[in-house]
């Protein structure tokens, strides 16, 4: 009997921990892709609801997003999305010049041309379709985005570089959308993309490096105006 009783309290361990892991990537998805909005509550009972499961799972999952600052939880109150602050923006941004430059420069002779074939037909594909016409969702420009620089991380050496990017990459996910949200111009950003897709073709570090923080600059001060512009029409 002792024996089956520990069988099933493993299950139920295993289930719970299944279900705070389904909880975690649903409301992960939601916040990186604005469908709850920076500073909504995230209501227990609502999510658990949704979810079909009960609340134990969904509060394990806001406190590990809470760990990964995507969520504040506040004591009485409960939990909300976190703000998009311009001094969170210009941390990350930091991070990401002196770390994505890093790695690329291990990281060039290991992409492959399929690599960089795939990528490249991917962002022409977009640009067909907007000169067509088609709405083409800003969701999925964010993820061509985030697939190009993710390459370039993931083929570097330096495997401390590519875990703390991992944690890391998360958040910038969130605020490649919310780049792409505030571009007048998506034209000119798939361009942007093309240009460091042909200048990654030819492997050479020299050029490729300043471009890549050039182009990683202009993001962030696109998005930089854009939180500037939502604070002063709130002030």
């Amino acid at each position: 009997m002792s024996d089956f009783a520990s069988r099933v309290k493993k299950a139920r361990r295993e289930r719970r921990s299944d279900l705070a892991r389904t909880a975690y990537m649903q409301i992960k998805e939601a916040i990186v892709y604005a469908k709850f909005k920076p500073g909504e509550y995230l209501s227990e009972n609502t999510l658990a609801e949704v979810l079909g499961m009960s609340r134990t799972p969904v509060r394990e999952a806001l406190k590990k997003l809470a760990g990964q600052n995507l969520v504040d939880i506040v004591p009485g109150r409960g939990a909300f999305v976190k703000d998009v602050s311009l001094q969170d923006l210009l941390d990350i941004f930091e991070l990401r010049k002196v770390l994505e430059c890093l790695a690329a420069e291990t990281a060039l002779a290991n992409i492959t041309d399929a690599e960089i074939q795939e990528s490249e037909e991917a962002w022409l594909c977009i640009r067909d379709r907007i000169r067509r016409g088609e709405a083409v969702d800003l969701a999925e420009i964010s993820r061509y985005d985030n697939q190009l620089h993710t390459l370039i991380v993931s083929k570097c050496r330096n495997s401390y570089l590519k875990d703390f990017m991992g944690v890391l990459n998360q958040q910038i996910l969130r605020y490649q959308l919310l780049t792409a949200q505030a571009l007048g111009d998506v034209e000119d950003t798939i361009r942007q993309h093309l240009e460091i897709i042909a200048l990654l073709r030819d492997k050479d570090p020299r050029k490729f490096i300043p471009a890549l923080r050039d182009h990683i600059e202009a993001a962030e001060q696109v998005m930089v105006r854009a939180i500037m512009k939502a604070n002063s029409s709130t002030a």
